[in-house]
């Protein structure tokens, strides 16, 4: 007798929703706003730390310290023996073939690329699947939360995409107030909100 088996369903991506949509200071929630996975802090004097808090716990991811004239550096606790390192080593900026900026992090399950482009703004692909993004950004509007989307393989590497997306989103948000500063002096194919907008 032939044994059929169910289905499996797929699993639903989650949602990571910002209490603001402020890439320095923040509570990350899935479905309980009351209860934060994430808190984001930044020195209010100096602005130039951020620190990434798993707020379960209250213990700390990481920290970015941000500088004038040598480069970031980014700390986490738990890598390296806790030593910091430059930030654009850990989060690596390349080109593609057509000139589009991306930005890569190595994991334990592998490289993921950061991508802004006009679907997602901003997008996280498994290096060796550009078509379909892992992560992805939820803009904010009067019916859903600012969030990260995931989906299940994304989940094995939250806290990496949770702090990458924080540096390029706070990057990206820049880039687009130098331009409005700067009176749209800048090459058409570098218009804001998802054309095309370089990640510095």
């Amino acid at each position: 007798m032939q044994v059929t088996t169910a289905p499996t369903k797929p699993v639903p991506p989650r949602s990571y929703n910002f209490s603001l949509e402020n890439m320095k200071n923040t509570k990350i929630f899935n479905n309980q706003p009351a209860s934060p996975l994430y808190s984001v802090v930044t020195d209010t004097k100096s602005d130039k730390r951020t620190e990434i808090f798993d707020a379960r716990g209250n213990h700390l991811l990481a920290r970015i310290d941000r500088r004038d004239i040598l480069p970031d550096t980014i700390t986490f606790p738990n890598r390296n023996n806790g030593s910091s390192i430059n930030l654009n080593k850990w989060l690596q900026k390349s080109k593609l073939e057509d000139g589009h900026h991306i930005h890569s992090i190595e994991t334990a399950h592998g490289t993921y690329v950061w991508k802004s482009d006009a679907d997602y703004r901003l997008a996280l692909y498994r290096k060796d699947d550009m078509t379909n993004p892992v992560a992805h950004l939820q803009r904010g509007t009067r019916t859903q939360n600012f969030a990260v989307i995931m989906q299940g393989e994304a989940e094995l590497i939250r806290d990496d995409v949770i702090v990458s997306f924080l540096i390029l989103e706070q990057r990206l948000r820049i880039s687009e107030k130098n331009i409005i500063v700067g009176g749209g002096k800048f090459e058409q194919n570098r218009t804001v909100l998802g054309h095309r907008v370089d990640i510095p």
